[in-house]
């Protein structure tokens, strides 16, 4: 029984990443975790800003995509473009069954569909949270 994560070989839809696109991931991970806390703080102070908004929704979306990339080592832009990477940076193969790219597909549309309905979710909950807060 093989864990599909500790993979190190492309598998349709479930694998395209190894471990050095995963720590990039990582890093920015730990970029956009504290931009959007700071961002979700600061919807409190700027309740009516469309800017705090967008910059909070965009943050939350970056912040889920990549936290689904790391989950399931699976990049969406290789995805997209059919593509994986195992080896060291920079190094990309291309994806030659086109089964293959059907199921990339099919897992990019759900990582963007899912993050999309968790950063809208979520920012508009801080939003109308921070607006009742400061009405009250």
């Amino acid at each position: 029984m093989s864990d599909e994560r500790s993979s190190t070989e492309y598998k349709p839809g479930s694998c395209n990443i190894g471990q050095k696109e995963l720590s990039v991931r990582k890093k920015f991970l730990n970029l956009f975790l504290p931009l959007t806390l700071l961002l979700s703080f600061a919807a409190f102070f700027w309740d009516n800003s469309l800017t705090v908004w967008t910059l909070l929704l965009g943050s939350v979306f970056c912040l889920t995509v990549l936290w689904f990339e790391i989950k399931f080592k699976f990049c969406i832009i290789f995805g997209f473009f059919s593509l994986y990477n195992f080896e060291k940076l920079g190094t990309i193969h291309e994806v030659k069954n086109r089964q293959h790219h059907a199921k990339d597909r099919k897992r990019v549309f759900e990582i963007i569909i899912q993050s999309l309905l968790f950063s809208l979710i979520y920012t508009t909950s801080i939003h109308l949270i921070a607006g009742y807060i400061h009405v009250h």
